[in-house]
């Protein structure tokens, strides 16, 4: 990738899936193999590039409008590995074959990675080789993409890890209640969570479904997708005054934790947050009703869930009428932060 007939450039680093978490140090080796004799540098340098990329659409009058593909970097760290002469190289092998072993330290606060190097909009973090040759001829570059996670962790939120209660009615006088043991998780961690249902009319409910949504936004540009959805067992085809159930839900182990970041730029902007949605599905038209659940997801485990039980919950009220409920439809999901603001 960005090689020229002059020279092959290699990148090996020390993990062999290319994953770090931010804190960490990426340790590794360049090999550099010159078949130019006369190949003149000015300066052989790697760096660790961290950038986000969307798509603006502009109009051009007639011809309609095109979409434009814009990068912005927002980290960068850059090693000289070497200067005007390239016998300043760390060890040299014969036959034109030269290597440096560099590391490049990772901030703390750093976005995860998200979606592909070809994709937009996206979170890419890539080291790049770049022999800066003389200023009448094109410089010769090689990237190598890594993944990079930011560590979260759930004690730096311990309200997340405290019980809540979400409670909804609908129109048809059927009232939801369920109560989460706590909205702060793990990767393969289950979701426990009680299910209430009070019928006084005898409705048929139907059956009610659990979605987990993945929900992202980078810069202005906002997007989700199920990641887990599965129909609650024992809910189905039930027209109880009253129904109780008890569930556990296992999270899906590979997924990104919940993280928000703001850059220098204000365009510099990534959130990645997570909701549950239960939704009961009830007989007869304009019945149906649903509740959002905003979770976080955490790298870090709790190691003391247990004193969690000793607080009150946190109960948070939906309703079919928009003026009585905290939320509205049209607005963008609520992450967990917005639900908790909005109790205060």
């Amino acid at each position: 990738m960005g090689n020229d007939n002059s020279s092959a450039i290699t990148i090996d680093v020390d993990r062999n899936n290319l994953f770090y978490y931010s804190g960490e140090t990426v340790f590794g080796i360049v090999r550099l193999n010159i078949t130019d004799e006369n190949l003149e540098t000015r300066e052989i340098y790697i760096s660790l590039i961290g950038e986000i990329g969307y798509t603006t659409l502009s109009s051009s009058g007639r011809f309609g409008s095109f979409e434009n593909e814009n990068k912005i970097k927002f980290y960068y760290k850059k090693v000289s590995l070497s200067g005007p002469s390239i016998t300043q190289q760390e060890f040299i092998d014969d036959c034109g074959r030269y290597a440096w072993l560099f590391q490049i330290p990772l901030i703390d606060n750093l976005p995860p990675t998200i979606n592909q190097p070809d994709t937009f909009p996206r979170v890419q973090y890539f080291l790049q080789v770049v022999i800066d040759k003389s200023w009448y001829t094109s410089n010769i570059k090689y990237k190598k993409y890594l993944t990079i996670h930011p560590r979260v962790n759930l004690l730096e939120n311990p309200q997340c890890l405290l019980p809540c209660i979400f409670e909804f009615e609908n129109r048809k006088d059927i009232k939801l209640k369920a109560t989460f043991n706590k909205l702060g998780y793990i990767f393969g961690e289950n979701i426990q969570f009680t299910l209430e249902i009070q019928n006084p009319r005898k409705i048929l409910i139907l059956h009610s479904n659990l979605s987990i949504l993945k929900c992202y936004q980078i810069e202005s540009k906002f997007d989700e997708y199920i990641v887990y959805k599965t129909i609650l067992p024992k809910i189905v085809n039930l027209t109880n005054e009253h129904i109780m159930e008890r569930f556990s839900i296992k999270i899906p182990s590979i997924q990104l934790p919940s993280y928000k970041f703001r850059g220098g730029d204000p365009k510099i902007f990534v959130h990645i947050y997570y909701r549950i949605k239960l939704t009961v599905k009830v007989e007869g038209i304009f019945n149906n009703f649903h509740i959002n659940v905003p979770i976080i997801l955490g790298t870090e485990h709790n190691s003391d869930l247990n004193q969690q039980q000793s607080f009150n919950p946190i109960s948070i009220s939906y309703s079919s009428n928009t003026e009585q409920s905290i939320f509205n439809d049209d607005d963008l999901p609520p992450d967990y932060d917005t639900v908790m603001r909005s109790l205060q």
